[in-house]
């Protein structure tokens, strides 16, 4: 599971000037799949790359590695 910098996908995606069920459809993936990486949501890495494809972003750009860090961190803690 990986989890994308919001900031960047919501820009990319106001820059496709593609609704987000339009992102979806292209993508492959669910429309819920689309509103959770632009909330920064963790997904799979293989959804997350899908919607990268689409928007044509490159998926080390976008991938938050702080956040994944910081949140398996806390998972080793429970």
């Amino acid at each position: 599971m990986v989890c994308a910098k919001y900031e960047i996908m919501i820009s990319a995606m106001a820059q496709s000037c593609m609704t987000p069920h339009e992102i979806a459809e292209k993508a492959g993936v669910s429309i819920t799949s689309v509103y959770r990486v632009r909330k920064g949501y963790l997904v799979k890495m293989e959804i997350l790359g899908k919607i990268c494809k689409v928007l044509d972003l490159n998926c080390n750009e976008v991938i938050d590695f702080e956040r994944l860090k910081k949140y398996r961190e806390s998972q080793k803690h429970n």
